[in-house]
């Protein structure tokens, strides 16, 4: 079995395996995309209410 790996280090899928070892891998890396896909819109999602509350605070200046 070969062991692709993107640079994130998500499992991919190669045309070698057969598709019972594959369908394992492809599930791993949908798990790891959705959460780095969470982790990442939390940090974005609290980014965005500081720029808020720091625009709001300019506009009392």
């Amino acid at each position: 079995m070969t062991f692709d790996q993107t640079k994130r280090g998500y499992p991919l899928p190669h045309p070698e395996n057969i598709a019972v070892e594959d369908v394992v891998r492809i599930r791993r890396a949908i798990e790891k995309i959705d959460e780095d896909m969470s982790e990442r819109e939390d940090e974005l999602k609290n980014n965005f209410e500081r720029f808020r509350f720091e625009t709001f605070l300019n506009f009392w200046e």
